[in-house]
């Protein structure tokens, strides 16, 4: 509340951008790709929890089924955690009571949200002098560039509505800066890391893999950071298991993928043929450049920067050190990067054949970083050509959202390659 009473002005403009983007989203293509997709049945709406709602707990054990005769011939899936699940079934009677509220809708406007809101809180925490008129418009525009991401868009309108990337993804992120910025808060940590485990006990487990890699020092193991390693993983453990012991003790035969399979370990090729072309050329053709525009101009941006301060290094001046909001910041973006690269390694065949799904993982992180670097580092001289770049990149993803209403396709036509 205190950055809000600071910073009122740029504060209304934030939650402006905010509702305008996610407005323009809605209005040029997500609404009506969803509503398209709305017609088809879902394996939650129109199957898990219909057959929740007509069944007692000791028949359907909360667990996820994709087909009526699945629940009859004892078939579930129990990958995904209880608790959101949960979640997803309070959006679901949102939407059976109020039909203008559908859970897919409601579920991607949570999750964007979500993504502002945290974005928010960290500029919150690490703005502490005067916000010029450059920078604020730079981070209001590169607010803007990161709510319009069209993956997010049109996977939220055409794929899996069950989708846990991008809310989980809010939990990881104050989990990474916490870590980062408060590492004597060990309390608020662990209950931090146990509610990440509850909606997402795999990516728990993830994150405490990601953490034994920050724990690795030159000098020795980092006991902090090995003990909140071991109760990620610990918790993720935990969380995890009752879905699947719940499903044997009601009898159901499994539909999950197994590990060999998600590895890419079975040796079948049909999906996934090494790492790099299930992040390059994934099975699924999804187009490039919704991943490349926002990564290049990253490159671009930490290029800039870093090329400005080596030419003042040179002509004589004083070197800018860097800013103190962002020291150390490489253990916040090793922890917001490691779930991608951690499921690449561990998963490629799941990033393959789902990466309408996983691309998020990279996505979020990079327009996080986008968001801080112009909100920390000192005003840039090229303001007119960031802003430009801004408005361009912003064009573009709307663009995208707009031809993704296209009918009978999940991509636009002219990204598949699939379609003539």
């Amino acid at each position: 509340m205190t950055f809000i009473r600071n910073y009122k002005l740029f504060s209304c403009l934030y939650f402006l951008t905010v509702l305008v983007t996610i407005g323009m989203a809605y209005a040029l293509g997500f609404g009506e790709a969803a509503r398209q997709t709305a017609g088809f049945p879902e394996r939650l709406r129109d199957i898990t929890f219909p057959i929740w709602d007509s069944h007692p707990l000791s028949q359907h054990g909360f667990l996820v089924f994709y087909s009526m005769e699945d629940f009859a011939k004892k078939v579930a899936y129990s990958n995904h955690s209880t608790a959101y699940l949960l979640y997803m079934y309070v959006l679901y009677k949102v939407e059976m009571h109020v039909h203008l509220l559908p859970m897919r809708v409601t579920g991607a406007i949570a999750n964007i949200v979500s993504l502002a809101g945290v974005t928010f809180f960290f500029l919150s925490q690490l703005i502490k002098t005067r916000l010029s008129f450059g920078k604020g418009l730079l981070v209001l525009l590169s607010v803007a560039f990161m709510l319009s991401m069209p993956g997010f868009w049109i996977s939220s309108a055409r794929f899996n509505v069950d989708n846990t990337f991008p809310l989980v993804f809010a939990f990881q992120a104050l989990i990474a800066f916490c870590v980062w910025k408060h590492p004597a808060r060990s309390g608020m940590l662990a209950v931090g890391i146990v509610l990440f485990a509850v909606f997402c006990p795999i990516y728990a487990a993830v994150l405490g893999l990601a953490l034994l890699v920050c724990a690795c020092r030159n000098d020795g193991l980092d006991a902090r950071m090995c003990r909140l390693a071991v109760l990620a993983i610990g918790a993720g453990i935990v969380f995890y298991l009752p879905s699947p012991l719940v499903s044997k003790a009601l009898g159901f035969t499994s539909s999950n993928s197994g590990w060999l399979m998600r590895a890419g370990l079975d040796g079948d090729t049909t999906y996934f043929s090494n790492v790099l072309k299930s992040v390059l050329a994934p099975y699924f053709p999804r187009p490039f450049p919704t991943i490349a525009v926002p990564l290049l101009f990253l490159l671009t941006q930490l290029a800039y920067f870093r090329l400005t301060e080596r030419r003042d290094s040179q002509a004589g001046a004083t070197p800018h050190a860097t800013p103190p909001a962002l020291a150390g910041i490489s253990l916040f973006y090793h922890l917001l990067f490691a779930q991608y690269v951690m499921t690449s390694l561990l998963w490629p065949q799941a990033v393959a054949i789902h990466p309408y799904l996983y691309d998020y993982l990279l996505l979020g992180p990079v327009f996080i970083a986008i968001v801080l670097t112009f909100a920390c580092e000192r005003p840039p001289v090229a303001l007119r050509f960031w802003v430009l770049a801004l408005l361009f990149c912003i064009s573009f993803h709307l663009e995208q959202i707009a031809q993704a209403k296209c009918q009978g396709c999940n991509y636009p036509a002219a990204w598949d390659s699939k379609r003539p």
